[in-house]
């Protein structure tokens, strides 16, 4: 029995981060991700097709018995805030975005980001090159109040453009619990032989 004291801090350990990683992969909680740092802005007015103009992003998690509370920002100036009951769609939310070069004559920004129509940008940042983050939130009485964000920048040119890595925080966990039991797995066949 005092051999084994190793393997079963082992097994434990591994179970609980294994654990661990599901329960984050698994959490209903509210999200919002954008799949790129950085996006050229498009010079037009009319939707770009080509990649390299386009934002892809995913939301979602929310829970509709609340409203939902958003805001957002370029290079830290508040350009949107709002909270109301109307979702952007279903969930999880999926939707590519686009970003002009320069605000046009009329200071209206058309985005899905900002409820699927036009926003004033008047009041708002003077150009809409920088970097822009977009917050989520609710407010539910009697548990944690969920939050989520997202940032990304918009430029001319994007130097370098580098693929997002989803959670790497849970997918360590993961790895740690594989690996622990992995090292259980060989403690235990050592013992056999």
């Amino acid at each position: 029995m005092k051999r084994n004291w190793l393997r079963g801090i082992l097994l434990g350990l591994s179970m609980a981060l294994l654990l661990s990683g599901g329960v984050a992969l698994a959490q209903d909680s509210l999200f919002m991700r954008v799949y790129k740092d950085c996006v050229q802005c498009w010079p037009g007015m009319e939707y770009p097709t080509e990649d390299q103009y386009l934002l892809p992003y995913s939301m979602g998690g929310w829970d509709t018995n609340y409203d939902l509370c958003s805001r957002l920002t370029i290079d830290g100036i508040i350009e949107e805030e709002h909270c109301s009951g109307d979702y952007p769609g279903t969930d999880p939310y999926s939707d590519s975005e686009w970003f002009p070069c320069e605000w046009h004559e009329e200071e209206m920004v058309p985005t899905s980001l900002l409820g699927g129509g036009e926003a004033s940008v008047a009041n708002g940042p003077p150009s809409p090159l920088g970097v822009w983050k977009y917050e989520l939130w609710q407010i539910i009485p009697g548990r944690p109040n969920p939050r989520a964000e997202a940032s990304w920048l918009v430029a001319r040119v994007c130097e370098v453009e580098e693929e997002f890595v989803p959670e790497p925080g849970t997918i360590m966990l993961l790895g740690s619990g594989l690996a622990g039991l992995a090292g259980y797995a060989t403690l235990r066949w050592r013992t056999r032989e």
